[in-house]
Formats: C-alpha cells, sequence, structure tokens
C-alpha cells in the first residue's frame, strides 16, 4: 500500500477507506445482506471478512480503490468473527457460538489477504475473537474468559483456570507487553498470553470495548471512559462521551464506528467528533 489508509467495513458490503480518518471514499458496496464483520491491516493490504447467508466472504485490497473477494462455505454455523495481523500474515479466527458445550474453534491463515489456507481446527472448548501479534507469538482472547497463546496461529496453549468474570474484549501489543480489556473497566497484562497478571476493574457498566498501542501508550476506550496507559500498569482514566465500539489507531488519529454508520474520529482516544455518515452501519475498522 503507498498510501497509509483507514478502512471501515459493515453492512451490505461495505467498504470506505480515508487517508486522515477525516475524509472518507465514496463507498463501494456488495449485495445485501453481505456484512463485513472484522478488519486487519498489514503487508501493505487492507482486509475485511465477514458473512454472507450460509458462507465466509473475504475483501482484500492494495489501495482501497480495487478489491479482491471470494467466499467459502461456513455451514451456516462455522463463521469467522475475528481477524489480526502479524508475522507477515494475516490470522483469521472463526468457530459457532451457538454451539452448545463445544464452539469448535478455526483458524484461516493468508499471506495477502486473498488465498486462505483452512479451516484448521484448534484446541479448546471456547472461542477467541480478537488476537493481537507480538513477542513471536499471536495472543487471543474471547469467550467465557478464554485467553490463548500461538507462536504460528495454529497450535495454540490455554491460559489455565480462566474465570468467566474475567472475559476480555480486546486485546493489543506494544512495550513488550500484551493488554487485555474488558467488562467492568478490566484490565489484565501478559508477556506470554498465558499468564495473566495487574488485574485491575473500574465503573460498573464501565465497559472496554477496544484496546489499541498508540506510539507509547495504550489507549483503551470504552462506555463512559477511556483509560491510558504507557506500559498496562499505571493507567489513567477519563471520563467520554460518544465512543466508538471499535477503535483503529494510525496516522496519529483514533477511528471507529458508532450506530448506525457514523464514523467518529480523535486526537486522544477521549474527545470524539464524528466526521462520517454512511448509509449502512460499520462494523470493524483497520489501519495499514
Amino acid at each position: 500500500m503507498s498510501n497509509p489508509l483507514f478502512l471501515a467495513a459493515g453492512h451490505n458490503g461495505l467498504r470506505l477507506t480515508s487517508p486522515d480518518g477525516k475524509t472518507w471514499s465514496a463507498p463501494q458496496l456488495g449485495k445485501d445482506g453481505e456484512t463485513y464483520r472484522c478488519a486487519a491491516g498489514g503487508a501493505g493490504r487492507l482486509v475485511a471478512i465477514g458473512s454472507y447467508g450460509g458462507s465466509n466472504i473475504f475483501a482484500a485490497t492494495a489501495d482501497g480503490a480495487a478489491w479482491k473477494t471470494s467466499v467459502k462455505d461456513a455451514q451456516y454455523s462455522r463463521y469467522i468473527r475475528g481477524l489480526g495481523f502479524g508475522n507477515g500474515m494475516f490470522l483469521a479466527l472463526g468457530g459457532d457460538p451457538g454451539a452448545v458445550g463445544a464452539a469448535r474453534p478455526f483458524v484461516f491463515l493468508s499471506s495477502d489477504g486473498e488465498s486462505w489456507d483452512g479451516p484448521h481446527d484448534i484446541p479448546g472448548k471456547f472461542m477467541v475473537r480478537r488476537v493481537a501479534y507480538g513477542n513471536k507469538r499471536f495472543v487471543a482472547v474471547g469467550d467465557r474468559g478464554r485467553r490463548a497463546a500461538s507462536p504460528d496461529g495454529r497450535a495454540w496453549t490455554d491460559a489455565p483456570e480462566v474465570k468467566a468474570i474475567d472475559t476480555l474484549v480486546d486485546v493489543a501489543f506494544g512495550a513488550g507487553v500484551f493488554v487485555g480489556v474488558g467488562l467492568h473497566g478490566l484490565r489484565l497484562v501478559t508477556a506470554d498470553g498465558v499468564k495473566w497478571t495487574d488485574r485491575q476493574t473500574g465503573e460498573e457498566g464501565e465497559h472496554l470495548n477496544a484496546v489499541v498501542w498508540a506510539k507509547d501508550r495504550f489507549v483503551a476506550v470504552g462506555a463512559g471512559a477511556t483509560y491510558v496507559s504507557p506500559d498496562g500498569l499505571k493507567w489513567e482514566r477519563a471520563a467520554t462521551a460518544g465512543a466508538p465500539v471499535s477503535v483503529a489507531y494510525g496516522a496519529g488519529v483514533f477511528v471507529g464506528p458508532r450506530w448506525k454508520g457514523r464514523l467518529v474520529r480523535s486526537a486522544d482516544g477521549v474527545k470524539w467528533d464524528e466526521v462520517h455518515k454512511a448509509d449502512h452501519h460499520v462494523e470493524a475498522v483497520a489501519f495499514a
């Protein structure tokens, strides 16, 4: 990708891009019912994955204008829910969250976002949904408190004795550690994805929906509050309003979606301004 871009993707196959998070391209649309639920950037590409009917749908671009799309059967249950990039590879996370007892989690792998290797079943009872890469490993968080680490995206080691109350919603890597965030201001730290420490919580209902590493600090954005930390240990809290439900950081700014089709932008992760209104809802954002 010659110029860095933000991607916003969502309902009806919606994809639009921006160089600065403020000025957005004309939307590209797919079919009615196509929904992109996750997005990631890496290797000069932006990738979005979602579903249409009983299938997983994939879209990749190197310039924000020309897209390569493909479809893979999901048997109406084996849907991809998360996407990350690390070690030169896109890693898609999926499973069947509606299954009773076991979600049958799986992964797809790709070097370019166009050709995908999978699905590969991975160990574990519950799904992992968000993933970050650092310290030569992927670290993922998911349902019922599941936290796991993998050197290659295929073999996973779970954190032992997790509790559902400590379910993490998102994870990011920076300053040599991973930080996971979740319900009621929950924050946890790990270097290896297996041993997690420094559990901290916030106010009741102060759910942290997203965490990113922003140049020199972690920024965790949630309902009513943003937490900022240089190391995942010492945090400063700031009250916020109008924050998005997911966040991408790039070009010195934070970007995220709000219902319905609204895109908001922030210089600090605390004060958010609406910058765009799309005709269809945005589910995911990414930067590359």
